[in-house]
């Protein structure tokens, strides 16, 4: 995994929910956030980023990437993934 650094926790909820690794660095780089008033922030891919991650892997990686991008990240003001897991909610934007 490349630039993304993950605490323990967040390590074992990726393994623990099925999420691929290398979809936590596409989430990060292309993701929307939302601050959460605690000194984090909530990462998410909206329809737009998803669209650029299409781009640039490709339309057939892509294809094999889009089951598992309803996903989520909370990241810390250093930059640091705290916890990961599946959107099935809206994120509420207040």
């Amino acid at each position: 995994m490349t630039g993304t650094t993950l605490t323990h926790h967040a390590a074992r909820r990726l393994q623990q929910r099925g999420i691929p690794e290398d979809v936590l660095p596409l989430l990060v780089q292309f993701g929307a956030h939302e601050y959460d008033k605690r000194g984090a922030k909530l990462v998410y891919l909206t329809h737009k980023s998803r669209e650029r991650i299409r781009r640039r892997v490709g339309a057939e990686h892509y294809s094999r990437l889009e089951p598992v991008l309803d996903i989520y990240a909370v990241v810390d003001t250093e930059g640091t993934v705290v916890t990961v897991g599946h959107r099935t909610h809206r994120i509420n934007r207040n």
